[in-house]
């Protein structure tokens, strides 16, 4: 029998909770109150309903004098799992989702944030603008300006096949340069208890290439060529961004004892 009390559900860890945050819960399946025929056998098969809520948004971060904007083009939603199962058939998440307004759960995305980690002097030297974030230094990427013309993605969702690590590819679909939106509570999959103690680990995991520059202020020379530009967003997302979403950006537990 599943224990009378709710699961333990702690709090989830976002570490840019304005660029991804994540929240798992669960939902006990109640046993159907039909009667059962006579070929039919009862099953002590305990289910719990596997409900998602996850945010994208831009978030800022201070570099040097400047700052810069960025967000996410998509990445793995990764289940471990134990003393549970989920069969490929119980994942309900898939397919294109449009997204819901994002939400603001943390602080807002404008305001600027703790100071990160710089890239080198030299990067600095050859391709950073000195000067002060005022109203006549900010320097706006051109790309930045379709992002903002639409604030809500649509997104699109497929499973790997796996039956003992479920894994969830989420991207964007509009070749957008971020996700902007949020799901709500949807139903992520049906999850089987095998056995107590159950537990089940979600974490959002995103590479390099999932991470993209959407703004920038107090940064870039005017007169910056595409190539150097595309070298230095390389640098900021290998030095700055990079130790804040390895191993994960997001991460939340569920357990059942």
């Amino acid at each position: 029998m599943l224990p009378s009390l709710p699961p333990l559900q702690p709090e989830s860890e976002n570490n840019l909770p304005n660029c991804l945050y994540m929240k798992l819960t669960g939902i006990p399946v109640q046993p159907t109150s039909q009667e059962l025929e006579f070929w039919q056998t009862p099953t002590e098969t305990q289910q719990i309903n596997l409900q998602l809520t996850i945010n994208f948004n831009e978030q800022w971060e201070s570099l040097g004098e400047g700052r810069i904007k960025f967000g996410l083009k998509g990445g793995e939603l990764r289940l471990k799992l134990e003393n549970s199962e989920i069969p490929y058939e119980s994942r309900t998440l898939a397919g294109q989702m449009r997204l819901s307004p994002p939400q603001n759960p943390q602080q807002s995305p404008t305001n600027k944030q703790p100071n990160g980690i710089s890239i080198s002097e030299l990067a600095k030297n050859i391709f950073f603008k000195k000067i002060k974030p005022d109203a006549e230094s900010n320097v706006v990427d051109s790309k930045s300006s379709s992002a903002n013309q639409c604030p809500i993605s649509l997104c699109h969702v497929t499973t790997k096949i796996s039956e003992e690590n479920p894994v969830w590819v989420f991207e964007e679909e509009r070749d957008e340069l971020a996700l902007k939106g949020s799901l709500l509570k949807v139903n992520l999959a049906t999850l089987n208890i095998l056995a107590l103690p159950c537990r089940v680990e979600a974490t959002f995991e995103v590479s390099q290439r999932n991470v993209c520059l959407t703004d920038a202020e107090g940064l870039w020379l005017p007169d910056l060529s595409r190539n150097k530009k595309a070298v230095l967003e390389k640098l900021i997302v290998q030095h700055l961004l990079e130790p804040k979403i390895k191993p994960y950006l997001s991460r939340a537990e569920l357990r059942y004892e």
